[in-house]
């Protein structure tokens, strides 16, 4: 049974009536732009073909109630005055989306829903982003307000930074609404309206490798490291003035080469993680338009060892499944992918070597940690969207 018609059963199930909309989004995999996004530098990213169900009906009133398959909870809400709930954590990205939608003064009723996916939870391929984005796209079908998908990544950003407490930048929730198949989407975080879709292509997957190293980023780290980089763009504006430096997109590697001597140590890796990285997305894509793979390899490897040395955002599990994929046949290139600290490593893999590939990287790491990883060989795949049930 595929993940719409299991949904629309257990709303059935649940609720003893069909569901009318679905609003469905895909996780993401970052490739390269490791936090560079709230820099208002470039991201590369892809949507994946793992995706979160979000099916419901409107209902009379003000409450919301929602079900969530894969934690068998159901929780409920008053659409009117959201208010954080501190048991079941899931249900504050719904409510977020609702509280942003009722500051635009876009009147959300009450309704009914069921949550399924197939996004891995925790492994930092943004399954909240995706719920966030699911939950829009569902409500915009069920109470008929208009809405484009740039607004609807912006909204259900809003969600996480204001509801949630959660200070991300716009990668995820922009390359789940946005994705399309066999292609990467770069964006320019400093105007959203410059995004285009470069081609990855159809011979190429994307094998994701769980090292089950937690991944939780409402702790505070994410915070710190995101305070770090604003710390360093204002030493640079003194640096470069009159030059205008709002943000580390602003700074060039030889600026950061010429004026980072006074700097504090852990500022100054942090800053030059953010300066190189948009440098490497920019040789990432003019490496994937001229065919390069092993040139967009080698940005990845790069990436993950600056996240590592000089950010401070990898973690004993990533670096260790970094280490065990090399010189694994169909490799061109991996890092840690999301917010770090945790989760996940993304491996750009020939699709004929992709299956040979897991089973030769789970066999190492569960060698080297006593773990046994999750290996997920996915697609660059469509975004977000709701259809009608």
């Amino acid at each position: 049974m595929n993940l719409i018609a299991r949904a629309e059963a257990t709303f059935k199930q649940k609720f003893d009536a069909p569901a009318t909309f679905c609003g469905i989004a895909p996780g993401r995999i970052e490739v390269l732009g490791n936090h560079t996004d709230y820099n208002e530098g470039y991201i590369l990213a892809a949507a994946i073909d793992r995706e979160i169900i979000l099916c419901g009906r409107a209902c009379e009133g003000t409450k919301a109630t929602v079900y969530a398959s894969s934690y068998d909870a159901k929780e409920s809400f008053d659409t009117s005055s959201p208010t954080l709930n501190s048991e079941n954590f899931w249900i504050n990205y719904i409510q977020g989306v609702v509280s942003e939608l009722n500051k635009q003064g876009i009147t959300i009723g009450g309704f009914e829903a069921v949550l399924d996916g197939n996004v891995p939870l925790g492994a930092g391929l943004s399954s909240s982003a995706a719920l966030e984005v699911a939950t829009t796209y569902l409500l915009k079908a069920l109470f008929g307000f208009s809405m484009d998908p740039i607004a609807i990544a912006l909204t259900s950003q809003a969600a996480e930074n204001n509801f949630v407490g959660m200070n991300c930048g716009i990668l995820d929730q922009f390359s789940s609404a946005m994705g399309k198949e066999d292609n990467l989407v770069f964006l320019d975080c400093r105007d959203l309206n410059k995004y285009r879709h470069i081609p990855l292509g159809n011979n190429i997957e994307l094998v994701i490798a769980n090292t089950k190293a937690k991944h939780s980023l409402v702790d505070g780290a994410y915070n710190q490291l995101r305070n770090s980089c604003f710390d360093a763009a204002k030493y640079y504006a003194q640096k470069l003035a009159p030059r205008p430096v709002t943000h580390l997109r602003d700074v060039s590697v030889t600026d950061m080469e010429l004026y980072s001597a006074d700097m504090s140590e852990t500022t100054r890796k942090r800053a030059k993680h953010i300066i190189t990285e948009n440098q490497r997305v920019l040789d990432g894509v003019a490496a994937l338009e001229h065919g390069n793979l092993q040139k967009m390899g080698e940005c990845m490897n790069l990436s993950h060892l600056s996240s590592r040395d000089d950010f401070g955002n990898s973690c004993n599990e990533l670096d260790i499944m970094y280490a065990c994929a090399e010189n694994i046949p169909g490799l061109f290139g991996r890092r840690l992918s999301g917010g770090g600290f945790g989760g996940c490593t993304v491996n750009l893999i020939s699709a004929d070597k992709a299956d040979d590939f897991a089973e030769e990287l789970t066999r190492r790491y569960r060698q080297e940690t006593g773990i046994e990883p999750e290996m997920h060989i996915c697609k660059a795949w469509n975004g977000a969207h709701s259809i009608s049930l």
